[in-house]
């Protein structure tokens, strides 16, 4: 399922969660809102749909999504054990987590560039190759309409390098104008499993699409020059060059992308023996807790939530189970590491951190977040860097000129 990402924060959980937004491209749009417990909202200035943020660190905690989670309970290796009650040990055991291997394609730089120099302006005429077209999306089958594949507001790109479903409808949608409907019909497909929202498995079903097309938009690629990054990100990220500008692009990349894939494929090393009955809790509360606060701030019930994302009971108790290893993997590198952070780091990672999270000053970042809070966010940082630095990563992608 291709997603678009927004972010909100939960003052009282005290953690950003990206939750991705079904859409049938590749194009990502990133923005970051802040949110209270309290019944006012706090209006921040905008951010840039870029989110570089050095030291917070991503983990990603549900299958089908990317999910960015400030933990609450890390703990240096002094008061791990302590504090937590248990010895992780005891839960986890862990393989080799050094040597694990990434790819950075052309594709994954390309992406990440076009979603800054790329732009599109609504026109009246017929969809074509590059453009990005707006879509309904109704579904039937048996002549039924099912809601469970059905969705408004999506978009695609018309590319010839576009596969399966995504290039059957851009087929379909090219050569058509806003206001038309055009039908896919689809049998025997489990790509038709993608748009689910209850997981449902439709591959043995004929489906009928109906696509309602509400804009085609036209595609402007800006190019990509000094004068072109320094009106863009001088004032934001103090960066006036194109060679400033890549090497943003590359630690954004690392930071948003391979080092929570990274973190991904060091869970799979990790065997969960057994499972803390109080931590666990713990898990699955905050875990709701984001689900409440997100719907609440989308201004939905929890239910309707949920059915959009997906979270059936299967998929929480999976969410869950990843959380927890994910949680445990981290308190045992902080052991055996013995990381600590120092008052430095600590107020650095305050510094680099409230303009990200759409705060206006680092006393702001303060009242939402405690020192031993930002403390954990440096261990975090920390577990994770060493995953990083000792993986074999291939940079497979040159600079287009």
């Amino acid at each position: 399922m291709h997603k678009g990402e927004k972010t909100v924060e939960n003052k009282n959980e005290k953690k950003d969660e990206i939750v991705n937004n079904e859409n049938t491209t590749t194009e990502k749009k990133k923005t970051l809102k802040v949110k209270t417990a309290e019944t006012e909202q706090v209006e921040k200035k905008p951010i840039s749909k870029r989110l570089l943020v050095p030291g917070i660190i991503v983990v990603i905690l549900i299958v089908f999504a990317v999910v960015v989670y400030w933990a609450k309970v890390m703990k240096p290796k002094s008061d791990v054990d302590k504090d937590l009650g248990i010895k992780t040990e005891d839960y986890i055991s862990v393989g080799d987590v050094k040597g694990l291997t990434y790819e950075l394609t052309q594709d994954m730089w390309d992406e990440s560039v076009y979603e800054d120099t790329d732009e599109y302006e609504v026109v009246n005429r017929a969809a074509k190759e590059t453009d990005q077209v707006e879509y309904n999306r109704v579904a039937y089958v048996d002549n039924k309409k099912v809601d469970d594949l059905s969705g408004e507001e999506q978009d695609i790109n018309i590319l010839s390098s576009n596969e399966g479903l995504t290039k059957t409808f851009s087929d379909k949608l090219t050569g058509h104008k806003s206001g038309e409907t055009v039908t896919v019909e689809v049998k025997n497909n489990k790509e038709v499993n993608d748009f689910s929202l209850a997981n449902k498995d439709y591959s043995s079903k004929t489906v009928v699409f109906k696509l309602k097309i509400t804009s085609v938009n036209k595609l402007t690629r800006n190019k990509i020059t000094d004068k072109w990054v320094k009106d863009n990100y001088y004032e934001e990220r103090g960066i006036s060059t194109v060679k400033e500008y890549n090497e943003w692009i590359l630690e954004y990349i690392k930071e948003e992308i391979i080092k929570p894939e990274l973190w991904q494929k060091a869970l799979k090393k990790v065997n969960l023996k057994a499972i803390p009955s109080k931590l666990q809790q713990e898990v699955i509360d905050s875990m709701n807790g984001d689900a409440e606060a997100q719907a609440e701030y989308e201004s939905l019930s929890l239910d309707e939530y949920k059915k959009r994302e997906g979270l059936d009971d299967k998929t929480m108790q999976e969410n869950y189970k990843t959380e927890l290893k994910s949680e445990l993997l981290m308190w045992q590198l902080v052991k055996d590491l013995k990381l600590t952070a120092s008052n430095d780091e600590i107020e650095e990672q305050y510094e680099n951190s409230y303009a990200d999270a759409n705060l206006d000053s680092v006393e702001e970042m303060k009242k939402l977040y405690t020192k031993e809070e930002i403390k954990e966010v440096v261990l975090l940082d920390k577990a994770q860097n060493y995953v990083f630095k000792n993986a074999k990563i291939k940079y497979s992608y040159k600079v287009r000129k």
